[in-house]
């Protein structure tokens, strides 16, 4: 059980002791967190109506001082309450979970899951658009069962529990079906759709990312790599079982790719940046987290990313497995969480200056801003791994 899934068992308890209230559903919110909360439940069937007046919120916030993660105010409605965490203490919490790798930490599963598709993977190079879209789904929910703690064999094993077929076609199976719809191309093959992916991200870089090539052999192995994550993104951008117009215009763009690799490589630059200045001497060595002032952390745009893609982060992966029904697995949302996640991180990026002047009252937000983002890193580091996209540190 994960630090939000036990919040919500202490919200539950908490609804039953406040308000009387026996069932309940507990929602995150991922938009106005400031106006709203980061937390809202809503009562279901109430025996009474609330008002606010009737209760002593500090004295309830008082209460979850010992919570894993503590509440800092709380709004009562008639129907329903919202809850705002303690920032400083989520950030602390998260922030070193990530930096010792232990955000998702589900390792406990260790059950064996047997994975297989209608493709041949050591025919790859054949492969028409279909046959690529089916492979790329199953790289993508064989890393995403990995991540979660299954053990996902390369062959079956005597006794393995749970079957998985990517398949084509509906069949008759006993294990678990997850249907992959059909592609329709200008007689395409995969092979050579991945080089046109390739020209498109080489356009991209050039023109609207400024990229100079110094380096005429690693910038064609890179403009290969952009053109495979692109062509990746391209198979993930519609729930598996829909089919795909290749043919349309609007399924030919590169954006998706290039500012998700091209917002990893800016925090990649952003972090040598630091060490390089440290080593001259300019910037101190970065304090150990315990000696850093997440309260400084006071943008909502902050706490925004931070909420919704840090903290949000075990959730996702458990909702694209289907929030434990297997059979409703979606690997489509692991690439829509990161987009967002890069849009919201391009945006804060923009507007905020991470590394400042080396004067004493800048050097503490800067620290606070520094983990920030490390967290923000991993995290994204993470959903590359999964979506199988070779990551880029400079563009």
């Amino acid at each position: 059980m994960n630090d939000t899934e036990k919040l919500e068992e202490q919200l539950k308890n908490a609804m039953q002791k406040w308000f009387n209230v026996s069932r309940c559903s507990t929602r995150y919110q991922n938009k106005q967190l400031a106006e709203c909360g980061d937390i809202v439940v809503k009562f279901v069937h109430p025996t009474q109506k609330h008002d606010a007046a009737d209760f002593d919120t500090q004295s309830l916030v008082d209460e979850t001082i010992e919570w894993v993660l503590p509440l800092e105010r709380i709004k009562v409605f008639d129907s329903f309450a919202a809850f705002h965490v303690k920032r400083e203490s989520v950030f602390r919490c998260f922030i070193m979970k990530c930096l010792e790798g232990q955000l998702c930490c589900d390792n406990e599963l260790q059950k064996e899951i047997y994975l297989t598709s209608d493709v041949d993977e050591t025919c790859s190079d054949k492969f028409n658009m279909t046959e690529f879209r089916l492979s790329v789904i199953h790289k993508v929910v064989r890393n995403l069962l990995e991540f979660r703690g299954f053990v996902v064999p390369n062959r079956p094993t005597e006794g393995h529990s749970l079957a998985i077929h990517i398949t084509r076609n509906r069949k008759e199976s006993t294990g678990i079906e997850l249907l992959c719809g059909p592609i329709t191309s200008h007689s395409i093959n995969a092979t050579d759709y991945v080089k046109k992916r390739a020209n498109d991200m080489q356009l991209i870089a050039q023109h609207k990312y400024g990229i100079r090539v110094r380096n005429h052999q690693r910038f064609q192995e890179t403009i290969a790599s952009l053109g495979r994550s692109a062509a990746i993104v391209d198979m993930l951008e519609s729930k598996a079982s829909s089919p795909i117009d290749m043919r349309k215009e609007k399924n030919q763009s590169s954006k998706g790719a290039a500012f998700i690799l091209y917002n990893y490589a800016r925090l990649s630059v952003l972090f040598r940046t630091y060490e390089e200045r440290q080593k001259t001497g300019y910037y101190p060595k970065l304090p150990s987290i315990e000696n850093v002032d997440f309260s400084l952390l006071k943008e909502e745009d902050e706490w925004h990313l931070f909420w919704v893609y840090v903290v949000g982060f075990p959730d996702l992966i458990k909702q694209a497995l289907g929030d434990g029904q297997l059979a409703r697995m979606s690997p489509h949302l692991v690439l829509n969480f990161t987009s967002s996640l890069v849009i919201c991180l391009s945006k804060y990026y923009r507007r905020v200056r991470i590394l400042t002047e080396n004067r004493d009252h800048l050097l503490p937000i800067m620290f606070a801003r520094i983990y920030l983002l490390k967290s923000v890193y991993y995290v994204l580091s993470a959903l590359l791994k999964i979506l199988d996209l070779e990551a880029v540190t400079q563009m």
